[in-house]
């Protein structure tokens, strides 16, 4: 028999001077790490460790994932506007409303965008491009397959719940909505942070939904009306509320933070237990705004982190003696890895979501059913010099997975604060990108900026200026699609994103809903910063369902 019910969420408890521990809900303190079942053990050798590069070719969910679906309606005249096959509509309808960018974060002295994978050390010179000096190779700096079977058999082990066994990851991709009328805009926007990094770990087809609601908290909105507050499924629902709201109902007084997970459970009695039967349906998160006052941004950013991950489906603690992990059932403030979330959390969230299916038992994952994993990345990168220090761009790839980044010198001021610059402002470089199956491609990038634009209220609504990437090919020297990208941009501060959506809605029309259609302009997610204390450079990356690049230049 199929049953629904909720999945518990976990305490952060005991704040001893920087101390906090992580328990599960139904008591404090719990958690830690499941013994691995004897069958499932392997040599800790085991798995592929060759260059990622030269084999491992596009990993399976590209294929299953990556198709022609909900094609947008004809127009008056009869034609779809352009719309590449085998591209999903729902990657780009919402580009500008589900906020899908990378994370940008600040590493003392130097802004980071995107995964922080870049390479730890030498590089092979291969040459130079508009200033830019390229290089490539392998090293290292992943994670092993014994290590990662290990974590996500302890993750499926569900020790959080009573036992509940088996992976509880999302069948498709959930919206993230913070809700609440009554939520800070720093919690939003930490919220938001947090969901990026999440997200820099993900395949681009799995990746999460963000996006920010508007819902009253009211004081009945307790367990009792659970389904009524929002009917549907797919939604990670996040609500900063103090323990004093129905939501908190039965919490203890030193919970930070707490995850309910609703999916299928069946009893098996072939093996005697409770077990996932199907993907995750809906999550919840608390986080109680009074018991992390006193918390910095990074601490609470990677409390959400956190809980994040239990929503993706990561219903169990890790034991801190066997891994560094953001779920370890320990956690000492202060110590957070700088990218707020670990190489080995962000290992398990590939492995989980492009090679086991929800409910996937622990006992069966082993080195066969993990796949070709490797500990090695294959890396380009470019490196341009500033007067006020080095920007850095490139892609790291392993086991099918394309990572950009980018990093330069924070800025001394907002672009639009900077008084030495007028008119039009130019930066040009390069871009450097992996797609899916693991092919470099490499091309020219050039960003224009109206600064009238950026300084005056009035244009808010129209672009701030450009982003052109041309000359775009693979490493044989052919042309990679159409040779070129481009980009409207908008700049916020000292970074810029994609201005637009690669969809344009159309009314209501003789009595039907509104329909979304493809603009025609080029497919992608930019994310973006300037750098330099001047803002003599800038960098970013460039995410699609069929390439994933970095590109830096200088004025």
């Amino acid at each position: 028999m199929t049953v629904e019910r909720f999945g518990s969420g976990r305490r952060l408890c005991h704040l001893v001077a920087a101390l906090a521990v992580l328990g599960a809900v139904s008591a404090c303190g719990g958690g830690g790490g499941s013994s691995l079942p004897s069958t499932a053990t392997a040599p800790e050798d085991g798995g592929a460790t060759e260059a990622p590069n030269t084999g491992y070719g596009a990993i399976p969910w590209q294929e299953d994932e990556v198709h022609a679906t909900n094609i947008p309606p004809p127009d008056e005249e009869g034609t779809h506007q352009p719309f590449p096959t085998g591209v999903k509509y729902w990657l780009y309808q919402g580009v500008d409303n589900f906020d899908d960018r990378a994370p940008v974060m600040a590493f003392g002295s130097t802004l980071h965008v995107g995964a922080d994978v870049s390479p730890p050390g030498a590089l092979d010179r291969t040459g130079s491009r508009a200033g830019v000096a390229l290089s490539e190779g392998a090293a290292r700096d992943g994670v092993r397959a014994a290590d990662v079977l290990a974590y996500l058999r302890t993750i499926a082990s569900g020790n959080l719940e009573d036992g509940l066994t088996g992976l509880q990851k999302w069948n498709s991709p959930p919206y993230v909505r913070i809700v609440g009328t009554e939520t800070d805009g720093r919690y939003i926007r930490l919220t938001r942070d947090a969901a990026r990094i999440v997200n820099a770990a993900l395949p681009f087809t799995r990746r999460l939904r963000l996006q920010v609601i508007d819902i009253p908290v009211t004081a009945d909105s307790g367990e009792a009306d659970y389904f009524d507050r929002i009917s549907g499924n797919r939604n990670i629902f996040v609500r900063v509320v103090p323990k004093s709201d129905p939501w908190w109902s039965g919490a203890g007084g030193d919970e930070l933070g707490r995850t309910r997970v609703l999916k299928h459970v069946y009893y098996s009695d072939q093996r005697q237990r409770r077990e996932v039967a199907s993907g995750a349906l809906r999550a919840d998160i608390l986080i109680d705004p009074e018991a992390v006052a006193s918390f910095s941004d990074a601490e609470i950013t990677h409390l959400i982190v956190h809980e994040l991950l239990h929503a993706a489906g990561f219903m169990s603690h890790t034991d801190a003696e066997r891994f560094s992990s953001t779920l370890n059932d320990v956690y000492v403030r202060g110590t957070e890895p700088r990218s707020l979330i670990h190489p080995i959390d962000r290992a398990g969230l590939l492995a989980a979501y492009a090679r086991f299916e929800a409910g996937e038992l622990p006992e069966l994952m082993t080195f066969e059913s993990l796949g070709p994993w490797s500990d090695v990345s294959f890396h380009v990168r470019g490196d341009l010099a500033l007067p006020s220090g080095a920007v850095a761009f490139g892609v790291a790839f392993r086991n099918g997975l394309p990572q950009p980044w980018a990093y330069g010198p924070t800025p001394a001021s907002v672009l639009a604060d900077n008084a030495a610059l007028s008119g039009t402002a130019s930066w040009k470089g390069a871009l450097l990108g992996m797609t899916p199956a693991g092919v470099a491609v490499s091309g020219d990038a050039s960003l224009t900026v109206e600064l009238s634009k950026v300084r005056t209220p009035a244009y808010r609504t129209e672009p701030d200026g450009t982003l052109w990437f041309s000359g775009i090919q693979r490493e044989d020297g052919s042309s990679w699609g159409d040779g070129d990208l481009a980009y409207s941009i908008e700049v916020d501060g000292n970074g810029f994103r994609r201005a637009g959506s690669s969809f344009v809605r159309y009314g209501f029309r003789d009595g039907k809903p509104p329909e979304d259609r493809a603009s025609g302009e080029d497919f992608g997610v930019v994310t973006g910063a300037f750098f330099g204390r001047g803002h003599e450079g800038m960098g970013g990356v460039l995410e699609r369902h069929d390439l994933s690049a970095a590109f830096g230049g200088k004025r």
